[in-house]
């Protein structure tokens, strides 16, 4: 039987923390996908760059959000968890999100003013992890988001609307 698929849902800012989540994965076998920081979205209209990213995500099995100190804020990653949630049990992703040593808080005292709202209105449905400890938890935090995924008791909500992304194009430089 394959691995799940990982989607991984990261800031450009914490960079360093998606490549030693990456390293992590590899080492326990796990296939996945994300934007790689190099990647260019030169002239890509904001919206396109959205809808590119999260149709990426129709292969994977879980998104693995790496919330930071700005994630909270950020529309693309807001959108990408918006689409793990969409649609019943045959459709929607496992989550795992995983708490950065840059946040003032943990998952025991979350500060929920920089927490993303969409992870917040689904704690019941959400694998939430310190980074500290994801390298010895990664397996049972996906096998965990899988059940909670096939689970249809556990429901998923949809309050708030996905974040307005920036209107025009998108420039790297």
């Amino acid at each position: 039987m394959c691995k799940p698929k990982i989607f991984i849902s990261y800031h450009r800012a914490d960079k360093k923390y998606k490549d030693a989540i990456i390293e992590i994965l590899n080492e326990y076998g796990y296939r996945y996908f994300c934007v790689d920081e190099n990647e260019t979205f030169n002239g890509w209209n904001h919206q396109h760059i959205a809808d590119h990213i999260c149709s990426k995500m129709k292969g994977c099995d879980v998104l693995l959000c790496i919330v930071g100190k700005e994630t909270y804020s950020r529309p693309h990653v807001d959108c990408e968890i918006h689409t793990a949630l969409k649609g019943g049990v045959e459709n929607r992703k496992g989550i795992v999100a995983v708490m950065l040593e840059n946040r003032c808080d943990n998952k025991n005292d979350i500060d929920l003013d920089t927490f993303p709202t969409k992870l917040q209105e689904n704690f019941d449905y959400i694998v939430l992890e310190q980074y500290a400890s994801i390298g010895d938890r990664i397996e049972q935090a996906i096998d965990l988001a899988i059940e909670n995924r096939d689970n249809s008791r556990i429901q998923v909500t949809h309050k708030n609307p996905v974040m307005k992304l920036r209107a025009g194009k998108y420039y790297d430089n």
